[in-house]
């Protein structure tokens, strides 16, 4: 908690859903690695999830597109690897975290991480911008994002933002994970632990990455 920001290793991580229920599944994951305030490294890959993409609307994964590629389990152990010792990062953290752990759990293990959220860290940087949804917010950072909705163009957007954010918290005296406490950052491993994502879909407006209070 008291190592410096510009000291940590970051792993932005965005992923795509069939649908918002505990029981859905990761379609696709994007991550991208930040060490020494670099982005130094990426994966990203389609996710086959055994059961019907209701969520298509949203990002353009259809069932056809995620037939050949591979299971979560075969992919857990280079995910595990890509994201062994770093402070994970997403936009909306409830969301993607949640999704992450449940896979992991699914594989009889789980996360370890302390956990930003850039949606958390951009309502106190930017309390007088009407919206912080990642699209506005790359807007006024002035950051293109290739391919919004797709899971490795948004983690890659993030971590710019991500680096832009640091910056900032950095001249204002936040240097340190421990610093951002008064702001209920990070998250660590436990802090969705004993949550359920919303049990139907009338309270799928609650688990957007954007907005969730």
């Amino acid at each position: 908690m008291d190592r410096l920001l510009s000291d940590c290793t970051f792993v932005v991580i965005d992923v795509e859903t069939t649908g918002i229920t505990r029981d859905d599944r990761i379609c696709e994951i994007g991550m991208t690695k930040i060490v020494n305030s670099r982005i130094v490294d990426k994966f990203e890959t389609l996710i086959n999830p055994d059961k019907k993409i209701i969520n298509t609307i949203f990002h353009g994964i259809e069932d056809w597109m995620v037939e050949e590629a591979p299971l979560f389990e075969d992919v857990a152990w280079q995910i595990a690897k890509f994201i062994r010792g770093a402070v994970l990062i997403a936009h909306n953290a409830v969301f993607d975290m949640r999704f992450m752990r449940y896979e992991f759990q699914r594989q009889g293990t789980d996360l370890s991480h302390y956990a930003l959220c850039t949606l958390k860290l951009a309502r106190r940087l930017h309390p007088d911008y009407p919206y912080h949804r990642l699209d506005y917010l790359l807007g006024r950072y002035r950051i293109v994002n290739e391919c919004p909705h797709r899971a490795g163009a948004d983690a890659d957007s993030e971590a710019r933002l991500f680096l832009q954010m640091k910056s900032t918290l950095e001249t204002n005296g936040r240097e340190t994970l421990k610093s951002l406490k008064p702001w209920g950052l990070p998250y660590d491993h436990k802090w969705c632990s004993k949550v359920e994502i919303g049990e139907n879909a009338v309270k799928a407006k609650a688990l957007t990455r954007d907005d969730l209070i």
